[in-house]
């Protein structure tokens, strides 16, 4: 097998700072997801039925729901 030497890749400024604005999105993404999840907890902590959430809440899937936030008992539903 042949040993192949790559080259270091040494950014420009410019791209540090592209790198920066792309984790600075993710960062904020996973953010704004958990904030989603959490009002998504306080429906159902107000009695708001899972399938009523899963009607009007395009994102949201009953099992997502589940898998998210846990399966509700059956008299809950």
């Amino acid at each position: 097998m042949r040993t192949v030497i790559r080259p270091t890749w040494t950014p420009t400024d410019e791209q540090l700072a592209a790198i920066k604005r792309a984790q600075d999105a993710w960062v904020a993404r996973d953010a704004a997801e958990d904030a989603a999840w959490r009002e998504t907890q306080a429906l159902r902590d107000a009695g708001v039925p899972d399938l009523a959430i899963c009607d009007r809440i395009a994102q949201v899937s009953k099992p997502t729901l589940n898998r998210r936030l846990g399966p509700r008992k059956a008299r809950e539903s």
